[in-house]
């Protein structure tokens, strides 16, 4: 065959086919093809080469950490590559070479143009291609240290709304966040269900003064000296005994009262002059002195009453430290004790002995007695005594009630 023949032949497209050189057939050196035989071994693989294309051109199959490169050859050889074990060459029959065997070198008949054995292969293998991304056994890739996942959680919990946004932490003790230690909120706020907010609004007749409430007895009966609305019920123009309800006044009520020293207090409505200022020196309050400790507290026909027979006497401890006043009365409600006569009684200050006497029938109501004591307080004085006695008559009084006033007090 013409040599220029057989290079178009190896050129044509489609698979390249290598015939075996050990198959070939002998030809004698005097044969007219001998020398282009001869250069055909020669040039051979070079004009493989430009038919069948430079391996290193195949396409690269990278998968499970293994590099595979397949090689355009007559032979279809395959060369893996896994990184630990020999490649090993596959041909188109199926038969296996040895690496070693694989790489042997083409070129080995050079050294005797004439040589029979002198064999041409061309084994496939390739180491991969400049460039090519392999992965190995480890799993370890480039695209490995592109994404790197820490595993660590920087979200929380707490303050977290509806929308994925954190709110800012709720301050303890302020209006809307929780209470602090013991209950303690903010200063107007308090503790309710954990909670702090504003206080719950007062509730009339519960029995505590609280909010803007001037007074809570426990009840929403009117005109019982705290009205339903918790204020103190109006005062008529005069007390019962007909004196002017100006000036200050401090009353004590035997009504619900158990013992002589306890009975039910109530002051005038005097912005600036209440309970604490009525109290003697050394003392919080004005106070009931049962002198003689005899008086007794029973039910009488008018209702709860204090016993003063003719052994014993009340006395009302007050001060007016920085009062004056322009003259004081006394109004005394009850009976006389005995059913048979009326009794007299004295109202006096026991630190200047002053007084005034009155009196008190025997039926079976309530009678009121006024005893005008003039100027027998003495002003700005901090510790003083008004004490009231049976004097005369039945010797007995029942006393239900009884209200000291300061009429034109100034302060």
């Amino acid at each position: 065959m013409d040599p220029l023949r057989a290079t178009k032949v190896l050129r044509q497209p489609g698979p390249c086919l290598v015939q075996n050189p050990h198959s070939a057939p002998r030809l004698p050196r005097s044969h007219p093809l001998s020398s282009a035989a001869m250069r055909l071994r020669r040039f051979g693989p070079l004009l493989l080469l430009a038919a069948c294309g430079d391996p290193s051109d195949t396409p690269t199959t990278a998968s499970a950490g293994i590099t595979s490169v397949t090689a355009s050859s007559s032979t279809g050889a395959t060369t893996s590559d896994s990184g630990s074990s020999e490649p090993t060459p596959t041909t188109s029959d199926g038969s296996a070479t040895a690496a070693s065997e694989a790489t042997t070198d083409a070129t080995t008949g050079d050294s005797s143009e004439g040589d029979a054995t002198g064999t041409s292969t061309t084994t496939g293998t390739s180491e991969p291609a400049s460039g090519t991304a392999a992965t190995d056994t480890s799993g370890d890739t480039a695209a490995s240290d592109a994404t790197t996942t820490t595993g660590e959680d920087t979200s929380t919990t707490t303050g977290e709304t509806s929308d994925g946004t954190t709110a800012e932490p709720c301050p303890i003790g302020q209006d809307g966040c929780p209470c602090g230690q013991s209950d303690v909120c903010d200063p107007g706020l308090e503790c309710q269900a954990g909670l702090c907010g504003p206080p719950a609004p007062p509730v009339c007749g519960d029995g505590d003064v609280e909010g803007g409430e001037q007074c809570d007895d426990g009840n929403k009966i009117p005109g019982d000296g705290c009205e339903n609305d918790c204020t103190p019920t109006p005062m008529p123009a005069n007390d019962p005994c007909g004196f002017p309800s100006d000036g200050v006044w401090l009353e004590i009520d035997y009504g619900s009262a158990f013992t002589s020293t306890n009975p039910d207090w109530t002051y005038s409505p005097t912005p600036g002059w209440g309970e604490a200022d009525w109290a003697p020196q050394g003392e919080s309050w004005p106070e009931v002195w049962d002198i003689y400790q005899n008086v007794e507290v029973e039910d009488d026909q008018i209702g709860r009453v204090a016993i003063v027979d003719g052994n014993g006497a009340l006395q009302i401890m007050f001060g007016i430290g920085g009062l004056t006043y322009d003259y004081a009365t006394v109004c005394v409600q009850g009976r006389s004790y005995s059913v048979g006569s009326s009794v007299t009684f004295t109202v006096q200050n026991q630190l200047n002995k002053c007084g005034a006497t009155g009196s008190m029938a025997n039926d079976w109501s309530i009678h009121s007695t006024g005893v005008d004591l003039a100027t027998c307080i003495v002003d700005n004085n901090e510790f003083q005594g008004l004490r009231i006695f049976a004097s005369g008559g039945s010797g007995a009084l029942s006393l239900k009630r009884l209200r000291f006033t300061l009429h034109g007090a100034a302060y």
